[in-house]
């Protein structure tokens, strides 16, 4: 019986030690940063498909103006809306802007209704 626990204490102590042997560097790891250089968009094309320009990255202290190439066309911001007042922006009305002062990257849902169709881009702006 003696002879049970020296060699269930040896196999217990191998386990223990077995584990101590690993290598612990996981929260050591050098982070990455990465740099994204897109061009602002200042002009969205509208056209038989929607927009040219599904997901526009607008910079800070910039206009969008949607050009309606000849069609009727209402945006409306599904959620929160990027520039100071969203309240009419069509063919009449093309002009928004200058985006809202954000701190971070944010994408904002829109939807515009083409001559009766509704389309889905984003505008993406901040940071």
């Amino acid at each position: 019986m003696a002879f049970r626990r020296i060699i269930l204490s040896i196999a217990g102590l191998s386990v223990v030690f077995s584990f101590l042997a690993l290598p612990v560097d996981c929260g050591q790891e050098k982070v990455t940063y990465f740099q994204l250089r897109v061009t602002c968009t200042t002009t969205i094309n509208v056209n038989d498909t929607g927009v040219d320009v599904p997901d526009a990255y607008v910079c800070q202290n910039s206009k969008v103006t949607w050009n309606a190439n000849g069609h009727d066309f209402v945006v409306l911001f599904k959620h929160a809306c990027p520039f100071p007042s969203c309240k009419k922006i069509d063919n009449q009305h093309p002009t928004a802007g200058p985006i809202n002062n954000l701190q971070q990257l944010t994408v904002f849902d829109y939807g515009i209704v083409i001559d009766g169709t509704l389309y889905d881009p984003h505008i993406i702006g901040g940071g």
